[in-house]
């Protein structure tokens, strides 16, 4: 029976959609739906493992599943942070910035922004609109893009596990 393949090229695969989905602003706000880029990730390479496997192959795994979530989570997490840092540099916080005009907007039409004081918008501004990567953040996409990326891996998984022939057939009456 021939070995499985390199799981290699598929996490890769699935890091980078999962990196392109986190990096890329306004794009990476399909996040905020449960981690869905993320969970998309680990999904897609799953679906790239599974068609490089032949019958003779052994079959896909859940372990297998959860090392490509995982696998694919930490690429999507060196792909997405240099995305995010590479847009940083050459166009600004430009997400950081639309959500900044948001709030403010939003509290404005409330009538809070008055009853604020104005070193708290200061900070606001400045936190939200400042182009440069936090260390902090930077440090959760490596926790939170693998453990995402495993979830997306067991249901991808659960999509494409092998299946069972005999499942759902009727057993034979016994003879007397």
């Amino acid at each position: 029976m021939p070995e499985k393949p390199s799981m290699l090229m598929p996490a890769l695969y699935g890091g980078i959609i999962m990196g392109v989905l986190s990096g890329i602003p306004y794009l990476s706000f399909i996040n905020c739906l449960c981690c869905a880029g993320v969970l998309l990730g680990g999904f897609m390479a799953v679906f790239f493992y599974n068609k490089d496997l032949t019958p003779d192959m052994p079959p896909l795994t859940s372990g297998d599943s959860i090392k490509l979530g995982a696998l694919a989570g930490l690429f999507g997490a060196i792909v997405g942070n240099v995305i995010a840092g590479l847009v940083m540099v050459t166009i600004g916080n430009v997400a950081g910035e639309a959500m900044y005009e948001m709030l403010i907007s939003i509290y404005d039409s409330v009538g809070i922004l008055d009853q604020m004081p104005s070193e708290a918008i200061d900070e606001m501004e400045q936190g939200m609109t400042a182009a440069e990567l936090d260390p902090t953040t930077i440090i959760i996409s490596f926790v939170v893009n693998p453990l995402f990326g495993l979830l997306g891996g067991l249901i991808g998984y659960q999509v494409y596990k092998p299946k069972d022939k005999d499942k759902g057939a009727t057993p034979a009456a016994p003879s007397v």
